[in-house]
């Protein structure tokens, strides 16, 4: 399955680098995004079946045409991304709401 990392830093103690190794580590294909490093927003585009948000409700704000454009077919909101607002507007697109941690979907074979 293809995954969005939208968030990501390649710093090791943060949940976003922890999810994308361990996304691998169950052999899905990620793909990271840092929104600070403007070429990365290049990556964003429509194949993603996941899309899981690592960034605070003003970020996702931000970017929110960015996210809507993945057109995912399932958005994951990390704990403490929780965007109603935006999550509505994926929900009109189709794709499914989960609010919970990547992380735990993963270990509980819920994702």
């Amino acid at each position: 399955m293809k995954v969005l990392v939208f968030g990501y830093s390649d710093n090791p103690e943060r949940f976003s680098y922890m999810a994308k190794e361990m996304l691998e580590d169950y052999k899905h294909t990620v793909v990271t995004v840092n929104p600070r490093v403007e070429e990365e927003l290049q990556k964003s585009h429509t194949d993603y079946h996941t899309l899981t948000l690592y960034v605070n409700p003003q970020i996702s704000d931000k970017y929110q045409d960015l996210l809507l454009k993945t057109k995912p077919k399932r958005v994951i909101f990390n704990p403490g991304t929780e965007n109603p607002s935006l999550a509505k507007k994926f929900e009109t697109l189709g794709a499914e709401i989960v609010i919970g941690c990547t992380l735990v979907m993963l270990r509980n074979n819920q994702f």
